[in-house]
């Protein structure tokens, strides 16, 4: 909360709950953030994330939203919504942070470096729950004189990217700024490239499993993630080339610590 005041954010939640259940829930967790109750989904409506599969039927359920979150400027707009297409995955605030304020200072980073560049690779946050997923930053800079080779390329090159893998990793997905054609003498054709400095923003899903006390899905998502500390596994791979020299394609392995907290029991209602 004290980075989200620093930069100005101000958080609330919007919910289709009452107010005695929002406080229940307040109270129960220790939120210091306004819950705000949308009896009958006005708002969640007016947003058009009101969640159309549910039956009016189902009375527990009808009337929630596709979670996700929203970034508001001063004036009404909306800046930036992160939403994500099931339930299983939910968007986390520090992603939003990341997109937006290139703000990684609080989070687990690592470096890479080599002759020709210095990598740094970082999570938007080191601690979060199983299903939701986090901001990953690229940050690149290049020695004078040296570039790595971007998209579209042929097979015999290789490409800047990042990969992580291991049980909790779920989807992922990198978005790189468009590289720069040049031509390379050398080669005798042009290439994309970067050179000096870029950046880089990926989404990285954890994966998600029920609590044990949740019995009808038995196996079918797999092995069960287990609350506690983990090492995150990623590859970054690239080819870096000057115009005397091309070093071949390197993959380097690194690690992140990420922490899984573990699922927060259910708030207890006034009939409990």
């Amino acid at each position: 909360m004290k980075n989200l005041k620093a930069r100005g954010v101000n958080v609330a939640s919007i919910s289709y709950d009452s107010r005695e259940v929002l406080r229940a829930f307040a109270d129960t967790y220790k939120l210091e953030y306004p819950l705000l109750s949308d009896v009958g989904s006005k708002v969640i409506r007016a947003f058009g994330i009101f969640n159309t599969n549910v039956s009016e039927d189902n009375q527990m359920l009808y009337g929630i939203p596709f979670p996700g979150d929203y970034l508001i400027a001063p004036n009404g707009t909306v800046r930036d919504k992160v939403f994500l297409p099931d339930y299983q995955y939910r968007p986390t605030v520090s992603e939003l942070m990341l997109r937006n304020f290139a703000d990684d200072s609080g989070a687990t980073a690592v470096e890479v470096v080599t002759s020709a560049l210095t990598a740094r690779i970082s999570l938007s946050t080191d601690r979060c729950f199983p299903g939701q997923e986090l901001g990953v930053a690229l940050k690149f800079s290049l020695r004078p004189g040296w570039h790595v080779y971007g998209q579209p390329l042929p097979d015999n090159y290789q490409h800047v990217d990042v990969v992580f893998d291991g049980e909790i990793v779920g989807r992922q997905s990198f978005e790189f700024p468009p590289a720069r054609p040049m031509m390379l003498k050398a080669l005798g054709e042009t290439m994309p490239v970067y050179d000096g400095e870029f950046r880089a923003l990926g989404k990285l899903g954890i994966k998600w499993s029920p609590p044990p006390e949740v019995k009808f899905l038995g196996d079918s998502l797999g092995k069960r993630i287990e609350p506690g500390p983990y090492k995150l596994i990623g590859t970054l791979r690239f080819q870096a080339c000057s115009d005397e020299v091309c070093e071949p394609p390197q993959a380097i392995r690194f690690e992140l610590p990420l922490t899984l907290e573990a699922d927060a029991p259910p708030a207890a209602s006034k009939a409990d």
